[in-house]
């Protein structure tokens, strides 16, 4: 484990980023999720690593993008982007395809999320109630400093996460990079990006169609005659034409209002509605 250990630098730059990772979840919007927050966490450090603006600029404009997960995991995901940009850094102009920082983010995202949600939500934090109620019962005041006992994993995972995917990512980027491994990575972190993407908009778009017409004596269902052309085929083609708009610069805000606009305009005609 000798190798893993962190020089003076890297010890000041990790703590740095431990304590402002702690603000993940206090900037939200709903382009964007974390992104604003994930931009203010690094900006000092971007700043360390790209002495020029127009390189400093660049990376924040890159990492202003959607990204959402437990911020426990985030540690792990912040330290690998700070390795890979600090190996963009170091490579000549154009030989590091920055593509690969945004996907191995989105690509990371879930399964940390997933991860993440599952012990501290649905495991650990349920031990730890469960301990808090009985203790609570019998009034015992151990039950006070329960929940800084209930801390002690969150910030194990938030620094050693951190910490050794940030050295490790440190160690073996600038191999990838010169092998051609980091170019196949690049190509699999989009693809599973993509994925991941698409998979949240069929899980978490919704537009119900509630339109329904006797025509003949026989009911017209316009949810069941989309379901059986293609499922989910009303968020998908909603995707692809924010997509489209998204593409040609519009203003992700208009793009907002106007889906906004056509989800009151659709329910007050009474095709769309609760499910």
């Amino acid at each position: 484990m000798s190798n893993l250990k962190l020089t003076p630098a890297e010890k000041k730059r990790t703590k740095r980023l431990f304590w402002r990772n702690m603000f993940l979840g206090f900037n939200m919007s709903y382009t964007r999720q974390q992104g604003v927050a994930w931009d203010w966490i690094h900006a000092p450090i971007y700043r360390e690593i790209y002495k020029d603006d127009d390189q400093f600029w660049e990376a924040m404009k890159r990492n202003m993008e959607f990204y959402n997960t437990t911020p426990n995991m985030n540690g792990i995901a912040s330290g690998l982007a700070v390795s890979m940009e600090e190996e963009n850094a170091r490579a000549p102009k154009g030989t590091f395809d920055t593509a690969g920082i945004s996907g191995m983010k989105i690509g990371l995202m879930g399964p940390l999320a997933g991860i993440g949600d599952t012990f501290f939500s649905g495991v650990w934090a349920l031990i730890i109630m469960g301990i808090a109620i009985s203790f609570a019962r019998e009034g015992n005041l151990v039950v006070a400093v329960l929940p800084l006992i209930a801390l002690i994993p969150n910030i194990l995972v938030r620094w050693y996460g951190q910490k050794y995917s940030y050295k490790l990512g440190s160690q073996y980027i600038s191999k990838a990079v010169k092998s051609g491994v980091m170019e196949m990575f690049t190509k699999a972190t989009s693809i599973v990006g993509v994925t991941v993407v698409g998979g949240m908009i069929s899980t978490l778009v919704k537009i119900p169609l509630v339109f329904k017409a006797k025509i003949n004596g026989n009911t017209l269902n316009l949810q069941k005659i989309f379901d059986q052309i293609l499922p989910t085929m009303l968020p998908l083609l909603l995707a692809l034409g924010c997509f489209y708009f998204l593409r040609k610069n519009t203003s992700p805000v208009k793009v907002l209002l106007c889906v906004v606009a056509l989800g009151f305009i659709l329910t007050f005609l009474g095709i769309t509605g609760a499910a």
